[in-house]
Order: structure tokens, then C-alpha cells, then sequence
């Protein structure tokens, strides 16, 4: 996929990085192209899955995910479709933010932004509680130095 990317498409993915709600003909401007141009080359991406959506990067304590935490998880034995399926739903609680298959002792490393050490406590219960039933380490963030999402660069807590 990245191979089908030419200079101008990269431009425009990095216009749209820094800010999704950009119009086109700010993008035309920047990199010397037409409006349409740009506008049909964004519709392109869209179409061929590199642009996978818009979304607003919002301060995670706005919404009072005070509690950031990495979880890794092993399994022991092999996955039937009763445990993929809650594995699937797992990950698709609104608290799980990143879900990664990882190399190691581990399967599986976990982001996890929550509203307090009580609910991170329940995630990783439910994790090793059947029919997931696996094995956990939890780490939990004191403070963040620099954190990129969608393009968004923030820096939290001076590096001591």
C-alpha cells in the first residue's frame, strides 16, 4: 500500500495528519496542485482504505480517563471460538485503546485508559476470569512524556 503512494499523496496525508478538517483548497495551496485535483486524489484514498476515517484526538482526561495502564496477557492453550469471541468483545470496550498480538512470553499487550485504578481492577479480572482466563501483568503510566495520535503530537510531564 505504501508503495502506491506517490509524493503528492503524502503531502496530502500529511496535511491531513496535522488537521483532518482541513479543506482541500488549503491543501492546493500548500503543495501547488488544484483544488479538484486534491479533492480527487483524498476521495481516492479514502476509497483504497489508506484514509481509514476522520476523528477528533481529544484530551483523554476530558473525559476523565485519569488512569493509563499497559496490560500484558498470556493465554495458555489453544483459542476456541467461544474464547475468540470474547476476546473480540473484549477489545471493543470503549476502555481498551490498543490491542496488540506481541512476540515474547506474552500474547497479547493492552492500552488502557480508564476512570480509576477500581474500574482498571475489573479489565484485568475480566481478563482472567473464564472464558479468557488468561495470566496478566499491569503496568500503570505515572506520567506521560510524549504521546502522538492521529498525527497529534502532545508532551505531558518534563522527563526527570
Amino acid at each position: 500500500m505504501a508503495d502506491d503512494l506517490d509524493d503528492v499523496d503524502r503531502a496530502i496525508l500529511q496535511a491531513l495528519l496535522k488537521d483532518a478538517r482541513i479543506p482541500a483548497s488549503q491543501i492546493a495551496e500548500q503543495i501547488n496542485l488544484s483544488r479538484p485535483a486534491v479533492a480527487e486524489r483524498m476521495d481516492k484514498l479514502d476509497r483504497s482504505g489508506v484514509i481509514r476515517g476522520t476523528t477528533a484526538v481529544v484530551a483523554p482526561e476530558a473525559l476523565g480517563w485519569s488512569v493509563v495502564a499497559f496490560v500484558s496477557a498470556r493465554y495458555s492453550g489453544t483459542m476456541d471460538k467461544k474464547t475468540k469471541a470474547a476476546a473480540r468483545a473484549f477489545m471493543e470496550r470503549d476502555e481498551i485503546v490498543e490491542a496488540h498480538s506481541v512476540a515474547g512470553d506474552d500474547c497479547y499487550l493492552f492500552k488502557v485508559r480508564t476512570d480509576s485504578i477500581a474500574s482498571l481492577n475489573r479489565i484485568v479480572s475480566d481478563l482472567g476470569s473464564p472464558p479468557l482466563a488468561m495470566t496478566t501483568r499491569t503496568t500503570i503510566v505515572m506520567a506521560t512524556h510524549c504521546e502522538k495520535v492521529g498525527g497529534i503530537t502532545t508532551f505531558g510531564a518534563e522527563i526527570e
